[in-house]
């Protein structure tokens, strides 16, 4: 069984990987390094970067804890970025270990699908920027597409100004602003808008909707522009940047509303879109729905033998969704590949229980439905809320603001989801997702006993209210 990987992200390489355990022989192809966005660009570098804003932020409130310090701790950009640097080719050595021992074949170079069943493999250049050889086509019985996403540049913009960044710019830590204006008010943007309003720069977002975390429940929409309100963080809501140009060593952008703010960065963070330009899907009869490659349940395109997976087709655009689909499309493939003569075993994804995380301060974790959407979709919901500011643990470390707020089915207790802003919000919510994926309802959930004094107390009260609630 030959199966060729197309993209070394999240995605790419968990189902380079999996393929390879159940016995196939693997090429994996990236053009840049192994890790993709997530590791590179996205999800490490950001987290590690949040860190130290997160520290700097608590040393401007060591006199809270009792602490005399000379004053909240300043940035030195070049030991950040090497301390980013270090952790980011720390995990990227790791999936090339874990390659080499897995004996998957590892290509650099941009592929291309010129054949439902080829790769054409175009070299990258080495350090010196001298060429790396000649083109290259593979063949395979089974080909995973998996080349992740870009972000999305706004036509209104010209990104070769030099005060533009991207989310790429933005991570590479190139400066720290003293003004810095973020157009779009997601996850992205306003994880960035942490991070550097903490290292010092004044921070302004503009947002195309009425509210920031488009789609996110009220309560949790509220309490997190709250917070970042309180850090100086300025926002504009329901408005748009219709242009933006030079203004001197500035930057000057002009609002839908009439209003023009100057700064000396624009970060333009409105999301990001599907990698599928040049890499040749559609010529090859790849069905697409406008950037996005469509595929079934199982992850199977309209062509026989070829997959696809993670940010390529859209959905949830999260690196561990993106593993999971990878896992899961792997083993469709080798299933598929062995069965003769007999339908397979094909899995799928259970998209319902996956939980999602923005690591604004506070943090911000959600799983399922809120109760509202619950009842859009018929299901009779109770909601239950604790809150952060009862708990002990919370209060001892200075982190008492937030809500574990839970709904769940009246009359069977069946969770239905949950929304978590608070310390540890990321950690605590794989609680409320391993009940959803199992069918532990909220008096079960109620009943376990919770360690003391932990922030995870706080879903235990939220499921025994929600209990109470529902009546089971």
């Amino acid at each position: 069984m030959r199966i060729v990987v197309l993209g070394g992200g999240p995605g790419g390489h968990a189902a380079a990987f999996e393929a390879a355990r159940l016995g196939a022989d693997v090429t994996l192809v990236e053009k840049e390094r192994l890790g993709g966005t997530c590791l590179n660009w996205g999800c490490i570098p950001t987290k590690t970067i949040l860190r130290s804003a997160h520290i700097v932020r608590d040393t401007a409130h060591a006199a809270e804890f009792g602490l005399d310090v000379a004053g909240p701790a300043t940035v030195d950009i070049d030991r950040l970025r090497a301390r980013k640097e270090g952790v980011v080719d720390e995990l990227v050595g790791q999936v090339e270990s874990t390659a080499k021992r897995l004996k998957v074949r590892v290509v650099y170079g941009e592929g291309r699908l010129v054949e439902p069943h080829v790769i054409e493999i175009t070299p990258t250049t080495d350090a010196a920027g001298d060429d790396a050889g000649d083109p290259e086509r593979i063949e395979a019985d089974a080909v995973i597409l998996a080349t992740g996403s870009v972000p999305f540049r706004l036509p209104m913009i010209d990104h070769d100004l030099p005060g533009v960044w991207t989310s790429d710019d933005a991570v590479s830590l190139r400066e720290i602003p003293a003004e810095i204006l973020i157009i779009g008010g997601g996850v992205i943007g306003l994880e960035f808008a942490c991070a550097y309003a903490a290292f010092g720069s004044d921070v302004t977002v503009v947002e195309l909707m009425e509210q920031i975390l488009p789609g996110n429940d009220r309560r949790v929409v509220k309490a997190v522009q709250a917070a970042l309100e309180e850090m100086g963080v300025r926002f504009f809501l329901g408005n748009a940047v219709e242009g933006v140009g030079q203004a001197g060593e500035r930057v000057r952008a002009t609002l839908r509303s009439g209003e023009v703010l100057e700064a000396d960065v624009v970060l333009s963070a409105p999301g990001r879109m599907p990698n599928s330009a040049g890499l040749g899907f559609p010529e090859a009869g790849i069905e697409m729905d406008r950037a996005a490659v469509k595929v079934d349940e199982h992850f199977r395109t309209n062509v026989e033998g070829v997959y696809a997976i993670g940010d390529l087709i859209g959905g949830m655009m999260l690196a561990h969704v993106a593993e999971e689909e990878g896992v899961v499309a792997a083993r469709n493939a080798v299933a598929e590949l062995k069965t003769v003569g007999a339908a397979p075993h094909l899995e799928n994804v259970r998209y319902g229980c996956i939980p999602a995380c923005v690591y604004t301060f506070p943090e911000v974790a959600v799983v399922g439905s809120a109760r509202d959407s619950a009842k859009e979709r018929g299901i009779d919901a109770v909601q239950a809320v604790a809150k952060f500011a009862a708990n002990g643990k919370a209060l001892g470390e200075g982190e008492a603001a937030g809500f574990v707020q839970m709904a769940a089915e009246k009359g069977t207790g069946r969770i239905v989801g949950a929304q978590i802003v608070g310390p540890h919000a990321v950690e605590i919510v794989h609680e409320v997702a391993l009940a959803m994926a199992h069918g532990i309802g909220v008096r079960e959930l109620a009943e376990t006993v919770h360690a003391h004094p932990t922030v995870s107390e706080v879903v235990k009260f939220a499921a025994l209210d929600a209990a109470g609630k529902c009546g089971c």
